[in-house]
């Protein structure tokens, strides 16, 4: 065993840990000191600090003072320490779902899926994507009995990796992984299947030049190629948490999918629209967005 193998093995160790003593904590205490841990993370995680804060700048620009970028910037730390918590709570959260699950309006997906068709779910980093996971399984796909799959992009830390797989498919979803996207998509779009598809991250392979919070991004194509090619409804689902430690998913749609046969200008359109829905979303709440991630990074390197 090489010795990045064993790093990595006690990475995961360590995490395995820190879940089971979190786990031993009331949900509301965890989340608190998840919370107070946002400075902490801010300061340690100088190379996503740095990002979170150029990104925020670039967004707000004159709109918001240094201090508040850097509270924005500080918040969006603290929310990645809860999501944190979140994600290593899922086991319970799976077990007890009637008291942390619900999702409304979705009637419209399973009404939807009476067509003989596949479905596409568009998700973002706009609240814990995890958790969505828990409810597309078990409240979307088992009801209609349809496989639900969310394409994955794969950590480097292989135990890792394999754990989040693991935890995502508690109540029933199933990986596509990255390197057989496209092909894996439609395969489960032609029997009928949901897919998930995290819209709001760069992807350069695939990817169509769209804005996003007024700035060129790389937006992945492939939604708007399955509502095109498959004719399959299209829904935005979004996340929130409430204050009695509930989570609630709210499905919007079917989106409008404009087709006038061009394809190349239909792909950029309806991408477009995605975004814009989904920026709307983001700025509701600014805080519970990932602005850790180079969003705007284009192919050459170069940044608007």
């Amino acid at each position: 065993m090489n010795f990045k193998k064993v790093l990595y093995f006690f990475e995961y160790l360590l995490v395995r840990v820190l879940g089971g003593f979190l786990n031993l904590l009331p949900f509301s205490l965890a989340l608190l000191l998840a919370h107070s841990l946002g400075s902490f993370l801010f300061l340690i995680l100088g190379r996503s600090s740095r990002t979170a804060l150029k990104n925020l700048r670039q967004v707000y620009g004159s709109s918001k003072s240094e201090a508040e970028i850097q509270a924005l910037a500080r918040e969006a730390f603290a929310y990645l320490a809860e999501f944190g918590v979140e994600w290593l709570r899922m086991p319970k959260i799976a077990k007890n779902p009637e008291r942390y699950l619900s999702i409304n309006n979705v009637s419209r997906i399973h009404t939807a899926l009476k067509e003989n068709k596949g479905a596409v779910l568009l998700v973002s980093h706009a609240g814990n994507w995890e958790i969505m996971a828990l409810i597309g399984g078990l409240l979307i796909a088992k009801p209609s009995g349809r496989p639900i799959y969310a394409l994955a992009r794969p950590i480097k830390n292989p135990y890792l990796y394999d754990f989040t797989l693991r935890l995502r498919g508690l109540t029933g979803l199933e990986s596509i992984d990255k390197m057989g996207a496209v092909r894996g998509t439609f395969k489960c779009l032609k029997e009928k299947g949901i897919v998930c598809v995290l819209v709001d991250q760069r992807v350069s392979e695939g990817g169509v030049e769209t804005n996003f919070f007024g700035h060129p991004a790389l937006t992945t194509s492939l939604p708007a190629l399955c509502a095109l090619r498959f004719d399959a409804p299209t829904f935005h689902v979004f996340l929130k948490r409430t204050s009695d430690l509930r989570y609630v998913m709210d499905v919007e749609g079917p989106v409008p999918i404009e087709n006038s046969g061009d394809a190349e200008r239909d792909i950029r359109i309806n991408t477009q629209r995605f975004n814009d829905r989904i920026e709307a979303e983001i700025r509701k709440n600014p805080t519970h967005w990932l602005w850790m991630h180079n969003r705007w990074r284009l192919r050459d390197g170069a940044k608007d």
